[in-house]
């Protein structure tokens, strides 16, 4: 490739198309461009350069993204005060006695061989000398697909021998051995009896301690999203169990270095909660808003119009291009493909949803629009969503160096099929009346092969019509609960303001037309 010098850069510039996964050190930068006052967060990469002029350096360069890919290199100051250095270097035909070779050789077969060359590393020409940018110290990032791989070469059986000689399970086994009931024996496999919201039994596979973190990071990073401490034990408990495994989630999940980059936002301290009424048919109310302008995805989309349903929760994304009347009727409609035509939508006061077009095409199917108060985004739960959406496309970017669309899929299959703390079930729960198939539900079922239930359709259909109903109403009891314990919660730093008539108020004016 083409390898231009830019005496205004400070670190090198490689299309993210010529970077492999490995070349990736898990470190960032914040670079600026001229004439703009914004910064951008771009991942560092391990690049080779070689040349019969300076030889060999190996260097750090920032990776964009393969949309912007012109087949060229550029070259910054740093690297090229290496290259200046290298020219310098005098390589002196010194005479070198048999003792000094044998030496020298002896050195040399206790040094590591070069990794072989990849596509990623920019190469000019062949050269035995080398001078290397800085200490790559590895960086500690947890490769959830890599330990996935790794499970899945554990068959049953080995699984089953991993139990038995693990000494950490011995109180286990012994428990089982005594039939005091919490654990079982199904075949040669240890399980753990756990009850669910309706008081059936679920068996929890017992891990052994050396697979323990692989499970651990399964069940929090990769497709699991990176989701906090709750979910991430909700996730992990549905289907596994070991001794202390709480107390290991919640020490695992704070210590993730991806999530501590990323953090989220703190709260301050706001008025008193006012509690709305809990819709109990789910898709009847959807609140929906917007983000952006995001970076322009290699579809050319920059923002994002999300929904979601007030009653199950259940989360929807779509990307559009541009935010008009024109994309938010055509995203919506995409919504509403999914969820159906609702009774009712809440949204903010833009002026995409305010349109005389928007405003007509709600009209046309018999959608009531509820406006949420203009400075106080909190009034629309949908702003709650969002800062869950972003935080996670962060974390989950800055892991793979994959585009946010990319991402957005798996991201939004995390969300929708963990517990949500309100209802105490997953959307996908009380949506399809049943949890998705995840990972980790495929790795459950590759160690112990469950058998298939065998049942008419007649039957199926009523007891997904009772289980639906059921799951229904002990959300709506659990949202009534939540609500109570939050707002008991919420008010305790909360500042109580009461007027009187002829106080002295200070009005806020809105400076922008939404």
């Amino acid at each position: 490739m083409s390898i231009l010098r830019d005496t205004g850069e400070s670190i090198d510039l490689v299309s993210r198309n010529h970077i492999n996964s490995e070349d990736l050190t898990g470190e960032t930068v914040w670079i600026k461009q001229p004439l703009d006052k914004n910064f951008t967060c771009l991942s560092l990469a391990k690049i080779e350069l070689q040349s019969p002029v300076f030889g060999k350096i190996i260097t750090k360069a920032t990776v964009i993204d393969a949309s912007l890919d012109n087949g060229i290199y550029l070259l910054g100051n740093r690297s090229a005060q290496l290259i200046e250095e290298q020219r310098k270097t005098p390589n002196l035909n010194a005479v070198v006695t048999r003792s000094q070779k044998l030496k020298k050789e002896t050195e040399a077969s206790a040094v590591l061989k070069p990794p072989p060359q990849r596509p990623s590393q920019t190469v000019l020409d062949e050269n035995p000398s080398i001078i290397v940018a800085e200490e790559l110290v590895p960086f500690p990032l947890p490769q959830a697909e890599g330990d996935t791989n790794r499970l899945l070469k554990v068959d049953s059986e080995a699984f089953a021998s991993e139990q038995r000689n693990c000494t950490g399970l011995k109180p286990c086994w012994e428990k089982e051995r005594e039939g005091k009931g919490e654990f079982a024996k199904k075949g040669d496999l240890l399980f753990r009896k756990n009850k669910d919201h309706f008081g059936n039994v679920n068996l929890q596979l017992v891990i052994p301690a050396d697979l323990r973190n692989e499970n651990l990071a399964l069940c929090h990073e990769s497709t699991s999203a990176h989701l906090g401490v709750t979910k991430t034990k909700d996730r992990l408990l549905r289907h596994y169990f070991w001794p202390n495994c709480v107390k290991d989630t919640e020490n695992y999940v704070p210590s993730c270095d991806t999530c501590q980059r990323i953090g989220k936002a703190r709260e301050k301290g706001k008025a008193p909660l006012k509690l709305v009424p809990i819709i109990t048919e789910i898709f009847s109310k959807i609140n929906i808003d917007a983000i952006g302008p995001l970076p322009i995805s290699a579809k050319n989309n920059r923002y994002l119009l999300t929904a979601i349903c007030m009653s199950s929760k259940y989360p929807e994304a779509i990307p559009v291009a541009a935010f008009n009347s024109v994309s938010v009727i055509d995203a919506l409609l995409e919504v509403f493909s999914r969820m159906g035509f609702p009774r009712e939508i809440q949204c903010d006061n833009g002026t995409s949803f305010t349109s005389q077009l928007t405003t007509e095409f709600f009209e046309r199917f018999g959608i009531k629009v509820t406006h949420s108060s203009v400075h106080h985004p909190q009034s629309n739960p949908v702003e709650r969503f969002h800062r869950t959406l972003k935080r996670l496309l962060k974390v989950v970017c800055l892991q793979s160096g994959e585009d946010w669309e990319k991402t957005l899929p798996a991201t939004l299959l995390a969300l929708r099929t963990v517990t949500h703390e309100s209802t105490g079930f997953s959307p996908a729960e009380l949506v399809h009346g049943k949890n998705l198939r995840t990972p980790e539900v495929l790795l459950y079922e590759h160690w112990v092969n469950p058998q298939k239930s065998e049942s008419s359709v007649t039957e199926y259909v009523f007891e997904l019509i009772n289980r639906m109903r059921r799951c229904q109403d002990l959300a709506v009891e659990r949202m009534t609960e939540v609500q109570v314990k939050r707002k008991a919660w919420y008010d305790k730093n909360a500042v109580r303001r009461k007027f009187q008539v002829g106080d002295q108020v200070l009005v806020l004016a809105t400076s922008k037309p939404n």
